[in-house]
């Protein structure tokens, strides 16, 4: 029987543990293509091809095939659904949102010391990441409850040595209690219950370059560039239980349970999380193109992992509901919450680079990325993430991302499709859970040194989601699709 209703608080040190986990690591990982809507509309697709702000991004040497100067900037419309299938039930959840796709400002100037030779100097921001989406997940429990890993969580442990972010509260908030000396769960898994779990994510991963090319003979080009990325990552995660068909009377539990006055059986329980990320990261690009002949171009580069210095804050909460209106609600750590600070570092990234150029009638741009996720780490000061990065080692392996972009001149007119595959984490390619692909197109219009260029990119990914531990509920499928439209206003000079 519950003593008193609340616990000691551990202490600040014990709650990363379970927070911060392998999945942050990812998140921060998996960055896409962005920056003006021709790189969109051809799916990022320019390590060989240059001359446009997306260079800055991808191979650095890019924008040493600029001879003139060029400013633009762009914004966009987001509209993403995801589809949710929990034990035959189906979810959808849209939304929508506007976005600031970036820009660019590159110098070129010829090389005083060979006629044939210049330099070019950019400055760039691209969107590599927008995290906006909902996720509404509802389904069947099949005699499944969170609780059960809260007991799992609470088994050899005093009250008072509970995880306060987790079983903590559920103890306080008696979804679970004691008789005895001995945990038991107010949620009878001998009755079925509804799950739900409403995801709300926001926020963006924006990074500026800084980048210095230098064309030789208009045969070779070389170049480098400081990324500075800044994320905003907010999270909200509302878990529920409930029973809806009212079959938990506090006289038909098949173990025993406390009676407590005015209270009666359970009736629901809600878990959230909360938590906003914030930080900035730098990594460092090098690259070069070669043009082979008048119509080929080779590419490579090479960029650094992206080191991050992240702060989160973050509050859980819980509220229990019984049959007769009794209720408890608790949350740690208190108001406003708590804050911890530490670092993520991502995997370094090689891209080879493929150029066909025809003057008078288009381009064609092939890039393939290889990256390993298992290289990812996160870092505290003392460090706490060991078991954490022994997981990331273990779970996550090398992966592939394809980009391919084609661009058709019909003067003033530009006609753009593209496709992108970027894969899993987990090493699948090209098809799988975790295989986000791209479907792009756009066109574009160019009249002396004025341009406008539109994009669309159509997206979709598919992701297997566990509302909790999984030794402890049924698989959710999530189907992911995505729009995007954008448009870049720019001008040579």
């Amino acid at each position: 029987m519950k003593n008193s209703l609340y616990i000691t608080v551990l202490s600040a040190l014990t709650l990363p543990l379970f927070s911060q986990n392998d999945l942050d690591a990812m998140r921060y990982s998996q960055t896409y293509f962005g920056g003006t809507a021709r790189s969109k509309s051809m799916a990022g697709s320019f390590g060989a091809l240059g001359a446009d702000g997306s260079c800055m991004n991808i191979n650095p040497a890019g924008i040493g095939l600029y001879k003139k100067g060029d400013i633009n900037i762009g914004f966009g419309l987001n509209s993403n659904t995801a589809q949710s299938t929990h034990n035959g039930t189906s979810t959808s959840s849209p939304s929508t949102n506007f976005n600031f796709n970036g820009l660019t400002l590159v110098g070129a100037w010829d090389s005083k010391i060979d006629p044939k030779s210049h330099h070019s100097l950019g400055l760039s921001a691209n969107q590599t990441v927008n995290f906006n989406s909902n996720i509404d997940i509802e389904g069947s429990s099949n005699h499944k409850s969170i609780t059960q890993d809260m007991l799992a969580q609470s088994k050899g442990l005093t009250v008072k040595n509970l995880d306060g972010t987790y079983a903590g509260l559920g103890f306080n908030t008696l979804a679970l209690d004691t008789i005895d000396g001995k945990y038991y769960s107010f949620v009878n898994t001998k009755f079925n219950t509804v799950q739900s779990n409403a995801i709300q994510k926001s926020g963006r991963i924006n990074e500026w370059n800084i980048n210095y090319a230098y064309g030789y003979n208009d045969k070779l080009y070389i170049g480098a560039s400081l990324g500075i990325s800044s994320i905003n990552f907010n999270y909200t995660s509302t878990y529920s239980e409930a029973d809806t068909k009212d079959s938990m009377r506090i006289t038909n539990y098949n173990y025993p349970v406390y009676n407590y006055s005015g209270f009666g059986g359970f009736k629901d329980l809600s878990y959230q999380e909360s938590y906003k990320t914030t930080g900035t990261g730098y990594n460092f690009k090098i690259g070069a193109i070669y043009r082979a002949a008048d119509f080929i171009r080779l590419g490579a580069s090479f960029a650094t992992p992206t080191f991050y210095n992240l702060t989160d804050a973050y509050i859980y909460s819980m509220t229990t509901h019984f049959d007769r209106g009794g209720s408890y609600t608790d949350q740690n750590p208190p108001s406003p919450g708590g804050r911890f600070k530490y670092k993520v570092i991502t995997p370094m990234k090689f891209t080879g680079s493929v150029a066909l150029v025809y003057k008078k009638l288009g381009s064609m741009n092939i890039d393939y990325d290889i990256l390993n996720y298992g290289g990812a780490s996160l870092q505290s000061s003392p460090q706490v993430f060991n078991g954490v990065n022994s997981t990331i080692k273990s779970k996550y392996s090398q992966s592939s991302n394809l980009r391919i972009g084609a661009e058709l001149v019909f003067s003033p007119i530009y006609v753009r499709l593209g496709y992108a595959m970027y894969g899993s984490p987990f090493g699948n390619t090209f098809n799988g859970n975790g295989v986000k692909t791209f479907y792009t197109g756009g066109l574009g219009y160019r009249k002396n040194k004025f341009y406008v260029d539109l994009s669309i990119t159509k997206s979709t990914s598919n992701e297997d989601y566990y509302m909790y531990n999984a030794a402890y509920v049924d698989v959710s499928t999530i189907k992911n699709s995505g729009t995007t439209i954008g448009i870049t206003i720019g001008s040579k000079f």
